[in-house]
């Protein structure tokens, strides 16, 4: 029997792209700065080069970030760049997010 005085848990919605913690971060930095260095986010997100290339695949894959690979002062380095189908796609994803956040009284 169900008491009518429980509330509906509703959770987060699911995102097979967002639900991932790296992709979530790697995807939240970028909303924020528009672009950012490989190695920048590799610091920030204390991950291994590979880990961050394999989470960069999947967004690449599903055209929410561009990569630009160039050479600074003669080094070469990755810029990622978040795509406008990455914005809209991550800020519904963040709306969803908190319009259940704003329904849980803290």
């Amino acid at each position: 029997m169900t008491n009518s005085n429980e509330k509906e848990v509703k959770l987060p919605p699911v995102h097979e792209i967002f639900s991932f913690s790296a992709r979530f971060n790697i995807m939240l930095i970028l909303h924020v700065h528009k672009k950012i260095g490989f190695t920048k986010v590799q610091k920030l997100l204390n991950l291994t080069p590979g880990n961050l290339t394999h989470h960069l695949t999947k967004l690449l894959e599903n055209g929410f970030i561009t990569v630009n690979k160039m050479l600074l002062s003669t080094r070469p380095t990755s810029i990622i760049h978040i795509t406008e189908k990455g914005k809209e796609s991550f800020a519904l994803y963040l709306t969803q997010f908190k319009d259940i956040l704003d329904e849980i009284e803290f």
